[in-house]
């Protein structure tokens, strides 16, 4: 296993395909990315919890962490250790009287406890070397060839062509009369 690198949450996206959230987590010093898919009630979790929105009742994360807090058992971090067959693998970090302790999670129960618990989120270095994003692996737009870019001049010569047939009557059938009649309570 690699080094433990600190990550924060940097958003939460739509996917457009299917409703289902990514949570995006970005290396703490440097822009490096991680998109982790996860379920909708599983990001409501998250969301509410980094909006800071207090509950009449306690959701099934604040009620684990009320029973470590009631157990005397600190919650140190969340680590996302492993990536297999596009399912990553985390776990919990705690500590009980000296003892450290790890518990095997879904990473997005670790986010949402760690939200919560106000402690950090550890990626193994490995996966954020073998699928994390950088801005660098997107091709800039000075290296897109000029052939490629559509011509916007040409595109402004139509519109301008358009707005100037709005003003223009094609048929003395559709002009408005000169002479509106005296009858007339619409004139």
């Amino acid at each position: 296993m690699g080094r433990m690198v600190e990550c924060i949450i940097d958003s939460i996206r739509v996917s457009l395909t299917n409703q289902d959230r990514i949570t995006v987590l970005k290396e703490k010093n440097t822009e490096r990315y991680l998109p982790i898919w996860m379920g909708v009630p599983e990001t409501d979790s998250i969301t509410i919890a980094l909006q800071g929105v207090v509950l009449a009742r306690p959701l099934t994360h604040d009620l684990l962490l009320s029973v470590l807090k009631a157990l005397d058992i600190n919650l140190e971090s969340c680590e996302i250790i492993n990536l297999q067959n596009d399912t990553f693998f985390a776990n919990l970090v705690l500590e009980q009287n000296g003892v450290r302790k790890i518990v095997d999670c879904r990473p997005s129960d670790g986010i949402a406890l760690a939200i919560r618990a106000k402690i950090p989120i550890f990626v193994n270095e490995d996966i954020l070397t073998e699928v994390g994003i950088s801005p660098e692996d997107v091709l800039p737009l000075t290296e897109i060839e000029e052939t490629e870019t559509p011509d916007l001049d040409a595109d402004l010569d139509i519109f301008e062509d358009f707005l100037g047939q709005l003003g223009k009557d094609n048929s003395d059938d559709e002009k408005p009369d000169d002479n509106p009649s005296e009858d007339d309570p619409d004139q």
